[in-house]
């Protein structure tokens, strides 16, 4: 029996303000470039990027999503929205227009720091592959509060700013003493210029037990702790039958509610991905299904939570990591 609803619906921007290669291949095409330092380093890199950031997401997408029971929108963005930093280009325009729409179709948006200076994890999408330097220079989370606050400041008049993500996703570590500190003197920093009422939310860096609690919020200005789940991120997935995959799913529910003794918690990114191991060569008709029924246990998991975003709304082709294809083609039902 599913659950009655009970969470935020929304869906992730990815890939906009912040480009992933994968998600925009014809973008990255005819140059050697794999994440977006790289890419503003190719020639016409500016005028290609404000041709994506004017063309990839529109008013129609908004008006989509409020019209398929979508309440949210986790934007992310790098923190080099504002003014560049070379050889990034700043999109606050762009950001501007999206809380604009967001009013206009009435859905709320989670403003989501996604890349952050020195990189916070090395992956393309923190916009540089390479080393996590954000760890081991405190001049880069002093900045990273500063632009927290900045963004934080310029959208406090609009109620629909849902929340204000701290950091995607960090380096996993072992005690996460610096991020425990981060986190807690952003919030500190936020408390000061937050509307009341908006989320604060931190990222588990994959550990939600060890992070749960990290940090205690007020009334005033509620704490909420992101986690990331998907199928082919867990250790023994390619030795995993589908059935004890859907096990374990179900297992999830449990851990939501427990996790949530402490503090709401945000399901910002999953998918309908399974892996190629569990799907083993099943024919088309067949994995139509099986995506149609990880979608419905994992709505019935994450309705538990405060609010889910499914990753991503749009790619550049249709396919399991295109919201809008999969709801289009019957895969997800809200």
């Amino acid at each position: 029996m599913e659950s009655s609803k009970k969470a935020l619906r929304g869906v992730n921007l990815g890939g906009w303000l912040l480009l992933e290669k994968w998600m925009t291949p014809t973008l990255f095409e005819g140059v050697d470039a794999n994440d977006e330092y790289t890419f503003m380093q190719t020639k016409g890199a500016a005028k290609k990027i404000e041709r994506h950031r004017r063309t990839f997401i529109q008013e129609a997408d908004f008006k989509w999503l409020a019209n398929h029971g979508i309440e949210a929108v986790r934007i992310p963005i790098g923190y080099w929205i504002f003014d560049g930093d070379d050889p990034y280009s700043a999109g606050i325009s762009y950001l501007d227009w999206a809380v604009k729409m967001a009013i206009k179709y009435k859905l709320k948006v989670l403003l989501d720091l996604h890349g952050a200076e020195g990189s916070q994890n090395g992956k393309d999408h923190s916009g540089k592959i390479g080393s996590s330097g954000w760890f081991h220079h405190s001049t880069y989370r002093r900045r990273t509060i500063d632009a927290l606050v900045r963004l934080t400041e310029r959208y406090y008049q609009y109620d629909c700013i849902w929340g204000i993500e701290l950091l995607n996703e960090p380096k996993i570590g072992v005690f996460h003493m610096k991020l425990r500190h981060f986190y807690n003197r952003a919030y500190d920093s936020l408390l000061k210029v937050a509307r009341p009422g908006t989320y604060i939310i931190f990222h588990d860096a994959f550990t939600p037990r060890l992070l749960s609690g990290s940090v205690l919020g007020s009334p005033s200005l509620p704490v909420a702790m992101d986690v990331h789940w998907y199928q082919f991120g867990r250790l023994l997935h390619r030795f995993e039958n589908l059935q004890g995959y859907f096990r374990a799913l179900g297992r999830r529910r449990a851990l939501v509610q427990r996790l949530q003794y402490r503090q709401p918690i945000v399901v910002g990114e999953w998918s309908v991905v399974l892996s190629g191991a569990i799907l083993d060569g099943a024919p088309p008709e067949r994995e139509q299904l099986l995506f149609k029924e990880h979608a419905r246990r994992q709505l019935a998991v994450y309705d538990e939570a405060l609010a889910w975003f499914y990753w991503t709304y749009k790619t550049e082709g249709r396919g399991i990591w295109h919201f809008r294809s999969q709801v289009e083609d019957g895969i997800i039902v809200l």
